[in-house]
């Protein structure tokens, strides 16, 4: 991984997920790109007839104040020694961060969440939260309040271990290995879609050896259903960060489904990470 992407509105959300990712690029010898995504209505971009001179200024203003904004964050101390590139664009936060992605070639994308409302109030919301979460094709790592990824020991990795689970691992591996912490691989198993633990564990076991984990242990956690699940196993293990995998508007097949995992980063006191299934 040697490209980190982080959407800001440089609010104190944001601003954590920026620590967040710095923390990661120095374990990871990456690069930063802090992106910033202006949303203007199609009639007003570009030279236009009917742009007066108060548009062109209050456009100059606004590109002044975030170069400013840019350029502020940039000299903050935790950035110190990282190369940091800011990008700006002019279109929705997902198409952007996809774009940016692919044409970069980034590992990861680390997004502030407000926890109650929305991954950065007013910024993300809506819509914009699900796209992100559960359809970027570049892993998602979701930010709550300030974060230490020096402290983490412990990361969960929730599935149900079937078909296209070792393809979406394996985009988050490095991303895993670069915290150096103890991988928990965890079934959720509930009333309606019970699993017996051994044959279970020993599904989860191969999984490890076949993906080359070497500090991991196995687990299969009995609960009401499967987002109280992860939840009541992160606390009961002291985990430090949440890994799963999505797919997308379908949901995880037989595990995640509707909108659990986008709670799930929304409103999880620790960090989520998120791979999608292709």
């Amino acid at each position: 991984m040697k490209h980190i992407l982080v959407p800001t509105d440089f609010s104190l959300f944001s601003m954590n997920a920026v620590k967040c990712a710095a923390d990661i690029a120095r374990k990871s010898d990456a690069e930063l790109h802090l992106l910033h995504v202006v949303n203007i209505p199609s009639h007003e971009v570009g030279i236009l007839p009917f742009q007066d001179a108060q548009n062109v200024a209050e456009g100059l203003f606004i590109l002044n104040f975030i170069m400013e904004k840019f350029a502020a964050l940039k000299r903050q101390k935790f950035l110190k020694g990282l190369t940091v590139h800011e990008i700006l664009k002019f279109d929705d936060i997902f198409t952007a961060a996809q774009k940016c992605g692919s044409e970069i070639g980034v590992g990861l994308i680390v997004m502030g969440t407000h926890g109650t409302s929305g991954i950065i109030n007013q910024f993300f919301v809506g819509s914009n939260t699900d796209k992100m979460v559960r359809r970027s094709k570049i892993p998602v790592l979701t930010v709550r309040g300030e974060v230490s990824i020096s402290d983490v020991k412990n990361i969960i990795f929730a599935a149900d271990f079937d078909a296209g689970i070792p393809e979406a691992f394996t985009k988050i591996r490095t991303i895993v290995e670069a915290l150096s912490a103890k991988l928990h691989l965890v079934r959720i198993v509930t009333r309606d879609d019970f699993y017996f633990s051994k044959p279970m564990l020993e599904i989860m076991d191969q999984f490890a050896k076949d993906q080359r984990i070497e500090n991991y242990e196995c687990h299969v956690f009995t609960a009401e259903n499967v987002q109280e699940g992860i939840n009541e196993f992160a606390e009961h293990i002291h985990a430090d960060l949440i890994a799963t995998v999505t797919h997308g508007r379908r949901g995880l097949a037989r595990l995640l489904n509707g909108s659990i995992t986008e709670n799930l980063s929304i409103k999880s006191s620790i960090p989520v990470l998120t791979s999608k299934i292709e």
